[in-house]
């Protein structure tokens, strides 16, 4: 299972202090204002379809259905499992993984405002959104492009091992239109295993870091 890691006033008092409140700088700064939380969060193991039958090739394979995830939230809204799919058709979930592939609740795959793109810059440098960059899902392509070489991944055919590609960031706007992410991956297999190759260690298992802000405003400082 993934882990993620009152007072009373008098008359009198009450309005010697809204004299005073209204004599006030409109301009100064208030300390009322809620403190943003800008942890980094991490998610271990999310499982994303991992082979559960041995298909018509003989290859392994999953039950060809995605994981929804609410990044706002920090949780599993719909397993890759799960037997009632609704809650895919609502805007409770972020992102989705299928394997090696990434949605966002926008455009195609979702009625949700949410868009994204891949920085090409590390997860510490990635300070503010390029809201210009962002793009729903289309029919097309992907948001986060899929395909060894073209967003998060390589594959390499001799070992058959997906790895996260170094300075690659993915920048999400959530679902509702109010917030942003930014997604840093970093393992594709069970345990997060520093050589896949020569471990036995499951695919299809998400372990990823990730920051999400969610007052719009598009920095992460």
């Amino acid at each position: 299972m993934y882990r993620l890691r009152s007072t009373i006033l008098t008359l009198g008092s009450a309005l010697a202090l809204l004299f005073i409140l209204s004599a006030c700088d409109d301009s100064s700064p208030t300390e009322t204002d809620d403190p943003v939380d800008l942890d980094v969060r991490t998610v271990e193991d999310l499982p994303a379809d991992p082979a559960t039958r041995i298909g018509p090739t003989g290859r392994p394979q999953g039950l060809d259905q995605f994981a929804f995830f609410s990044l706002r939230d920090g949780e599993l809204v719909l397993a890759h499992d799960a037997e009632q799919r609704t809650d895919s058709n609502s805007t409770a979930w972020d992102v989705a993984f299928q394997a090696t592939t990434i949605r966002v609740n926008g455009g195609s795959s979702g009625p949700g405002q949410g868009a994204a793109y891949v920085a090409e810059a590390a997860f510490e440098e990635v300070t503010e959104v390029d809201v210009n960059a962002l793009q729903p899902d289309a029919e097309e392509q992907l948001a986060i492009p899929a395909g060894s070489g073209n967003g998060w991944y390589n594959y390499n055919p001799q070992t058959n091992v997906v790895s996260p590609i170094p300075g690659r960031t993915l920048v999400v706007r959530t679902a509702d239109g109010e917030g942003y992410a930014k997604i840093r991956i970093l393992s594709y297999y069970e345990g997060a295993p520093a050589d896949p190759a020569a471990s036995d260690a499951s695919a299809r298992y998400y372990t990823f870091d990730y920051v999400v802000r969610t007052d719009g405003v598009p920095s992460f400082e």
